[in-house]
Parts: structure tokens; sequence; C-alpha cells
């Protein structure tokens, strides 16, 4: 692949669904021993039942203090006005955290000197990256300038999209075939195809896009798709009569929305949640910015995306290359993680709130993202 031209990626809708064979996906993806069953081997899981009572009142106790420790209250933004008054302490700390992590507008041209002679690989979240975090997910679109900003990026840089959306619903915002695509928090990547599939995943569904080219299809969730639409019904339903609450289906995981709700509910939406759960054990619960997200309990996040994406670009165990994560939910601190564990990435924050973070480096908003993207472009055209 030449990282200097202007590459197009794949944008498919998927196949009818294949079996485990085509897949063939290892008990190394799994966390757990693995359990026969009527679903394949390799993806069900023997998880313990919890008893019922006082445990189910406090774990969906805990469960209500992380959501609302992972939904910071932000400025109400009008019409690109802020309608309320700065608080001098909270700048104050925010500049403070500053300290910890940067911004890379600032420190740009510092990122930049480490970059020299190095292949840069983008990987961007999508939702309070590329657009702003808004009352109904449905319209959660990216202004034409910021596309404009990610097309041209993508135009000198292998650029990626690792959402917790489903492939298909962020191709929708984005609507750029310069880019690569990662759904369901990596669970549903359509990559290249190279002479070299990734280590261990060998059996990665070939297929042909639009435009006669070949690509690669990796799903390693696959198994669990009867179980996650079952679980999202149930979800649908039980969810109908607390107003403001919003189930999203995004393919291999289930988003219960809560932005909208009084927040004298949100502890009723996590027992709802937890005793559908306890039904299925090989399903687990994360965390975003008032949002719980339903999950299989496999070993595969964002961080585990960005190594499969780089090895599928030829971009693995290189030195002269510096991947990039920018992102701003809890879900990318797999992705930070790994870079930071790698000693040779930068992991951007996106957050105007101070938080713990694996990243190296911080924006505060998708406005900030898109001038770091400008910068990019104009760093390359040097």
């Amino acid at each position: 692949m030449d990282l200097k031209s202007n590459h197009s990626a794949p944008v498919l809708t998927d196949p009818p669904p294949v079996n485990k064979s085509r897949f063939g996906i290892r008990s190394s993806l799994l966390p757990y021993s693995p359990l026969g069953s009527a679903f394949s081997s390799g993806l069900l899981l023997t998880v313990p039942r919890k008893k019922t009572g006082v445990l189910d009142d406090v774990r969906s106790t805990c469960w209500l203090d992380a959501m609302k420790s992972s939904s910071p209250t932000h400025k109400k933004i009008t019409n690109g006005l802020n309608t309320e008054p700065a608080s001098t302490d909270t700048d104050v700390t925010y500049r403070t955290w500053l300290l910890k992590y940067p911004s890379a507008l600032k420190s740009f041209d510092q990122m930049m000197d480490f970059a020299k002679g190095k292949r840069i690989a983008l990987f961007l979240d999508y939702d309070g990256t590329l657009s702003p975090i808004v009352d109904n997910p449905d319209r959660a679109f990216m202004s034409n300038s910021m596309r404009a900003a990610v097309r041209n990026v993508a135009k000198v840089f292998p650029t990626a999209i690792i959402s917790g959306r489903s492939r298909d619903k962020v191709y929708n915002f984005v609507e750029l075939a310069e880019l690569y695509y990662a759904g369901s928090h990596g669970m549903d990547i359509m990559c290249p195809v190279r002479r070299s599939i990734p280590d261990g995943h060998q059996d990665c569904i070939r297929l042909t896009d639009k435009q006669g080219k070949e690509v690669n299809l990796f799903q390693p969730a696959s198994e669990f798709l009867p179980m996650i639409h079952e679980v999202f019904r149930s979800l649908v339903r039980c969810t109908q009569e607390i107003k403001g609450a919003e189930v999203e289906n995004n393919k291999f995981c289930v988003s219960v929305h809560y932005r909208n709700v009084d927040e004298k509910h949100w502890k009723t939406i996590a027992q709802l949640v937890d005793d559908i759960l306890k039904d299925y054990p090989r399903l687990r619960v994360t965390h975003g910015r008032k949002v719980l997200e339903v999950r299989p309990v496999i070993d595969w996040d964002k961080g585990k995306a960005v190594e499969f994406l780089l090895e599928s670009l030829g971009l693995s165990n290189s030195d002269d290359v510096l991947p990039i994560y920018v992102g701003d939910d809890r879900t990318d601190e797999d992705a930070f993680k790994v870079l930071r564990d790698w000693k040779r990435g930068y992991g951007i924050l996106v957050s105007s709130v101070p938080k713990d973070s694996n990243a190296f480096y911080s924006l505060r908003d998708p406005s900030e993202v898109m001038e770091f993207l400008k910068l990019l472009v104009m760093w390359k055209k040097l």
C-alpha cells in the first residue's frame, strides 16, 4: 500500500450470516474457559450466576455511581454561545489538568518533531470526536467542514474510524470512501486484503466491494448476533415506559441511552439492564457518556482493533510507524493504553473536563479535533 497516494477504502453492507468455520475464531480471543453448548465452542463462557436480593441493589447502586461519573455536567451550548458564566475554579482545575495532558494543538510542533521520518496512521472515534454529543443519537451529524478535514487527512495518511456505532451506521454519518471503518467497538472491521493475514485471524471472510476490490471482513463476535438481537428486543420492551430512554442496536452491541432521562430514573434503567443480563452471563456492560453498552464477553476492544488494522495495513512491528488515536470515550482508553504500552504512538483525549486517561495529549472538543486534522495535512505538505 502506497501511504503517500490517495487510497480508497471499501464500504459494504454486511453479507448473510456465516458459520464459525469461516471465521476460525480461536479460544485466544476469550478471557475464560469455553463451554460447549448449542452455540459454538470458544464463544460461550462459564460465568457464575449472582444471587438476587440485596446484592442486586448494591450492584445497581454501583452502576448508578458509574453512570454519574461517566456523565460529567457540561456547560450548555446554544447556537454556539455559552449560556453559563465561566467558573474560575473550573478553569483553574482544567488548566492544572492540562499540565498532565497538554493540548495537542499547542504541543503539535513537539509531536511532529518525533514524527519526522515516520509513517503516521490515524485512528478516530466518531461521537464526541468528529461530531458533537447530541440529545438524539440519530442526529449526530458531522459538519461539512469536519467532513472536508477528515477527507483531506485521509488523502495523506491511512485513516480509520473505530466507533461504538454499527459499521454501516457510522459510514452513513461520515460518507467518505477514503477511510477504513470498524464498528461495534472494533468487533466489525472491513479492511484491505493482504498476502499475509494478521496472526490468529487466518479465516477472515474475503469479499468483493462495490468497486470490485477484494476486502476482508472480520467479525470476532459473530456468534453472539442472535443473543444481541434478543437482548435488544427485551431492552426496548422494558424501557419503553421511561421517558427519554432510547435503545440502539449497534449490531454486536446494544446501547441504552439515558441522556434525555430524568436523573431520578437512572437507577431504574440500571436495574432493568441488570435484571435482563442475569439471563445472559456471556454479555457485559460498559459505561460511556450517558450510555450503557451491552457487549459480548470476549477479549476484544478498540485497542485490539487498532492492532488488527495496523497489521492489515502492513504497518505493525515497524519502528517507523507512528499511530495516533483521537477519542473521547471510556472505550477509547483501551486504544490509548495499547499506544502507551507500545511507547510508539500518541493517544489524544477529547474532553472539556478533567479526567484520568491513558492518553498523552488532549483536545477540548470536536472543533479542536478539526484544527488538529488540518495541522496534520499542512505538516505533511511542508
